[in-house]
């Protein structure tokens, strides 16, 4: 059996379809050039198994050929990690949407985890169905499968499928459907990929259920769009055209509507790109995962909420851009029917997309019309759903040792009772283990029996007992990792630099009592249209209430109030006030520098709010705030950008 790293050789070599250094390789896969050989030894073992022919030569390298009748649905597929209770949902709708048992090593390699975390998951599968009266039956050779009378089969199968409803799919556009038609519509499209054998990775099926839903708006408004006469010959002629026929078909008797022929086209364009596996890419796309990670990163900064690590939103957006930037290459439009409700729902998500998008613009020679953007934005959206859903944050660890069984079995064991807050994903062979899986699973920390390198991952190596010293070094792992946590929120969102220009800042202001500096404070953002009048309004009221508390140093304010009045996710002004004013505060008045804050959005200011104190905290540049020299204030709120920037 091929490790995983050994399948993602076979796929990147099948893509290349010339010569390859064996350095080249050693590099993309992190491992010597020996570990390579060894690789590709073990491949052309299995040559015949595989369809394919081996060509070595010393100079140039090794060049994969794939035999006529070679099966491209063998590409590996795009990795995904999932939770426990993630895991949970995908065995209980495989075992309800399979026509036969399943056994538990199909379950292993659909969720990409192995047999042994399966036979766990089955437990508390079990669990829940005997909720719903039914009985987890094991068919000896031949797998799983759910047993129990129609009506509590029905039931149960509606709850598990809305609550996928729930937590994979945006939530606008299918509140028209009641719970039996999005069952209808997800069967239809699961039986059909099944029955063909289509091998889809698990997001684009998420995907394509979504964009059917889409789909199935548009021919009810009747929506119809023009595709090229050669472009639908090139799709009709692929085995991903039949299975979009077969699915529009199916659909069209369920909800009495009639599919244009571009709707087939569209799902077919769909369907290759979710099967594409992340080496097997044209040239043009293969910089896809890299500018999709950084605009999703752009974005996540503008937007002030952390999503640069959610690998779901990364794979999905990738199974998402590869059609699309297919069809907008030959100008075949995509109306999206949800895209009024998509731009008012999301407003500030949909401006920084829009603000970012030029990534994949200049990236691709295309550009996103704003129903393309509330595609994306539906993308984000799902994943600020799902982090906001999160009950908690655990740290993501990969145990390691030189076989994947034994001493990492009784390590995890060990770290289960003792560590909580771990997620072990699994234990692996040192062999199985490349960084791209790493970086595909969202791993945080390795922990390993046996000496490890090279990775970019950290690694902890600690014997498979947990003594003492491994404990102190797993309690300074997480304690590390709190504070990288804690680290990524204070740097998303916009910088200092962002939210305070130049014509927010005022200095040697004269007023002659505390409301009225107030007043002056929010002045500007109100003649930014940052605030509403009424902003200044409800910060007099928090500090006749609550007393003098936004006096957050020696002579400094920082004055804030609720979001109900601000128009945009955050805006910052510092006035000057030359003779100070008295706030009621025993120690800090009188106050000469006043920041005002206002911000729509949770989190989003926290970048600007700590460049703020680095400089507040720093006695010399607190006090050449309080000078007011508004070239040096200036100065310093550009230096702290820098200095976190790493310039």
């Amino acid at each position: 059996m091929l490790s995983k790293r050994q399948r993602n050789i076979l796929s990147y070599l099948s893509a290349e379809k010339d010569f390859v250094m064996i350095s080249e390789l050693a590099s993309l896969f992190q491992v010597t050039e020996r570990t390579i050989q060894y690789d590709l030894e073990f491949i052309e073992s299995f040559k015949n198994d595989l369809n394919v022919d081996v060509d070595r030569n010393k100079s140039l390298g090794v060049k994969l050929s794939q035999k006529e009748n070679y099966n491209e649905n063998s590409n590996v597929e795009l990795d995904i990690h999932y939770s426990k209770n993630e895991r949970k949902e995908q065995i209980i709708l495989s075992l309800f949407e399979s026509s036969s048992p399943i056994s538990s090593q199909s379950l292993a390699d659909l969720l990409n985890v192995s047999r042994r975390t399966v036979v766990d998951d089955l437990k508390s599968v079990q669990l829940w169905l005997e909720e719903y009266a039914l009985i987890l039956e094991y068919k000896k050779n031949k797998g799983f499968v759910i047993e129990g009378n129609e009506k509590n089969l029905r039931e149960a199968y509606a709850k598990v499928v809305n609550e996928y409803f729930r937590k994979s799919t945006a939530q606008i556009g299918i509140e028209i459907f009641s719970k039996d038609e999005l069952e209808k519509i997800r069967r239809a499209v699961i039986t059909t990929i099944s029955e063909q054998d289509f091998q889809l990775v698990q997001v684009g099926i998420d995907g394509l259920i979504y964009h059917i839903i889409i789909a199935i708006h548009r021919a009810k408004k009747k929506f119809v769009f023009e595709i090229p006469d050669e472009e639908y010959e090139r799709l009709s002629n692929t085995d991903a055209f039949n299975i979009a026929i077969q699915i529009t078909a199916e659909l069209e008797k369920l909800f009495d509507i009639e599919f244009p022929k571009s709707e087939a086209a569209f799902i077919t364009l769909h369907l290759l790109g979710a099967r594409v596996n992340k080496f097997h890419q044209e040239e043009t796309q293969q910089n896809l995962s890299h500018l999709s990670s950084l605009f999703i990163q752009k974005v996540s900064a503008q937007i002030g909420i952390p999503l640069i690590h959610d690998h779901k939103l990364l794979t999905g957006l990738v199974t998402h851009l590869q059609p699309t930037i297919h069809r907008m290459t030959f100008n075949m439009e995509h109306s999206n029917p949800l895209k009024n409700e998509i731009l008012k729902e999301y407003q500030d998500l949909v401006q920084a997309i829009k603000k970012q998008v030029w990534i994949l613009e200049e990236g691709y020679q295309v550009t996103f019309n704003e129903d393309e953007i509330a595609y994306l934005a539906l993308h984000f959206a799902s994943s600020i759903e799902r982090l906001s859903s999160e009950e908690t944050t655990q740290i993501k660890v990969i145990l390691l040792c030189g076989s994947g069984v034994g001493t990492s079995q009784l390590l995890k064991s060990r770290i289960k009772n003792i560590y909580p807050e771990l997620e072990i994903l699994d234990a692996f062979s040192i062999y199985d283990i490349s960084e791209s899986f790493l970086k595909s699973h969202g791993v945080d920390y390795i922990l390993s029996t046996v000496p490890v390198d090279g990775f970019s991952v950290p690694t902890i190596e600690v014997s498979p007992f947990l003594n003492k010293e491994d404990r102190n070094k797993i309690n300074h792992m997480i304690n590390d990792y709190r504070e990288r946590y804690i680290s990524s929120f204070k740097m998303v969102g916009p910088s200092l630099e962002d939210v305070i220009p130049e014509h927010h800042i005022q200095t040697h202001i004269k007023a002659t009592s505390r409301n009225e500096a107030i007043k002056k404070s929010v002045q500007t953002l109100v003649d930014a249209d940052h605030v509403n009048k009424q902003y200044g309004d409800e910060i007099v009221d928090h500090l006749d209430k609550f007393g003098p508390y936004m006096v957050i140093g020696p002579n400094i304010a920082l004055l804030h109030s609720n979001f109900e009045n601000v128009n945009v996710p955050v805006s910052m002004s510092i006035v000057h006030f030359e003779d100070g004013i008295d706030f009621g505060h025993e120690r800090f008045d009188p106050v000469k520098v006043v920041v005002i804050l206002a911000t729509s959005q949770p989190q989003i200011h926290l970048n600007a709010l700590g460049q703020l104190s680095q400089i507040i905290m720093n006695e010399e540049n607190r006090n050449e705030m309080i000078k007011g020299n508004k070239e040096r204030i200036l100065q310093l709120i550009k230096t702290v950008n820098q200095n976190e920037e790493g310039v």
